[in-house]
């Protein structure tokens, strides 16, 4: 009862005040050089890329606009689903219920289609600064990647990053990829169909703790760090395994900036704003990558035992895996107009080129 009283704790921040969604938005408000912004997540605040919201990209927006420009600016901050969920921020921000926003492309694998590429291409590198890198390079080279977010969602994208790698946290022991065999693991929407062997069950961060606790899943594909702060490693019992598969840091997290705000700014806000956002994308990588450490070493210390993939078993996983890319590529071809095989192609590439070496060889068509 105690573990599950913090279960529900921590998922009812997460849930509490969806049901003001359908009240009046007050989104930016502009009186004389005084500027208001509303920038928000479905994302509880202890969650990586909000706690760089919080200690770069605000401060320095706002410090900045100060120093350089006649006008002042704040912001209305909104987290936990008080204005917006996880699955329709970007939504949230093209109807002016927010003017920026941080959201997982995980969460909208239909209409964010093509900026889930990174999910298409799993035991990618497992540093978030080196794939938010490969990441700016990808975009400068492919800008048809997020140009849907303009023609059709009324926002642009302003930085991207992700959180750390990915890996499994399950309630049973297991070694071999056949083990895996009739366990229910959870994920997150496009990375569902990384779940071979077992049996994929959708999850999102609210409602993975009472889902593990309810045996619901067995085990989740997410991130060390995420599993300790949300206490899933206290829903599956203490008694659990963490393995590094090695999924990858997929660049999974979007900012995102009403459009029609951005068009009533003045332009050397919007050029603050800009720049900002690039220097939380860096900030907001290499916290990332400490909190990988950091969350296995509190998993550790919590009781779960800690251990890398088999090289055999992480094979014999991705090669369940290795039609999948190209068969993603032509998917949202059909379904977007947006050819990604070439950028699926130059990810792969820049992959390699820092170093990293996949378990098996994905062929884009």
């Amino acid at each position: 009862m105690k573990v599950m009283s913090k279960i529900f704790g921590v998922t009812f921040s997460a849930l509490c005040g969806i049901a003001i969604l359908s009240q009046p938005a007050h989104a930016l408000t502009m009186k004389g050089n005084d500027i208001t912004l509303r920038i928000g997540s479905g994302h509880p605040p202890f969650i990586t890329y909000i706690k760089q919201f919080k200690a770069v990209l605000i401060p320095r927006i706002v410090e900045r606009v100060k120093k350089e420009t006649k006008y002042t600016i704040k912001f209305r901050e909104h987290y936990s689903g008080t204005i917006v969920n996880v699955f329709d921020t970007l939504e949230g921000i093209q109807d002016g219920r927010l003017d920026l926003g941080g959201w997982c492309v995980c969460f909208d694998d239909d209409k964010a289609m093509a900026m889930n590429l990174p999910f298409f291409v799993p035991f990618q590198h497992p540093s978030a600064l080196v794939q938010r890198n490969i990441g700016r390079k990808l975009l400068a080279q492919f800008p048809e990647l997020y140009k849907d977010y303009e023609k059709r969602y009324n926002q642009k994208l302003l930085g991207f990053s992700g959180f750390n790698n990915y890996g499994l946290l399950t309630a049973f022991n297991w070694n071999k990829f056949e083990d895996l065999k009739g366990h229910k693991i959870l994920a997150a929407g496009p990375n569902l169909p990384w779940v071979q062997g077992g049996i994929p069950v959708r999850t999102s961060i609210p409602k993975a703790a009472q889902q593990l606790a309810t045996g619901v899943g067995d085990g989740i594909i997410l991130f060390p760090d995420t599993d300790y702060k949300l206490k899933l490693h206290e829903a599956i019992g203490n008694k659990g395994v963490y393995t590094v598969t090695n999924f990858g840091a997929v660049l999974n997290i979007n900012l995102t900036m009403n459009m029609k705000v951005r068009k009533k700014l003045p332009p050397e806000v919007v050029k603050i704003i800009d720049e900002v956002a690039i220097e939380w994308e860096e900030a907001t990588a290499k916290a990332a990558d400490r909190d990988h450490s950091w969350g296995l070493e509190k998993l550790k210390a919590a009781g779960i035992v800690v251990r890398n993939i088999d090289p055999e078993a992480q094979k014999a996983w991705a090669e369940k895996l290795k039609d999948w890319p190209n068969e993603r590529a032509k998917a949202v071809k059909a379904k977007k107009g947006v050819d990604i095989g070439p950028a699926m192609r130059a990810f792969i590439k820049m992959n390699e080129e820092n170093g990293h070496k996949f378990p098996v060889k994905y062929v884009i068509e």
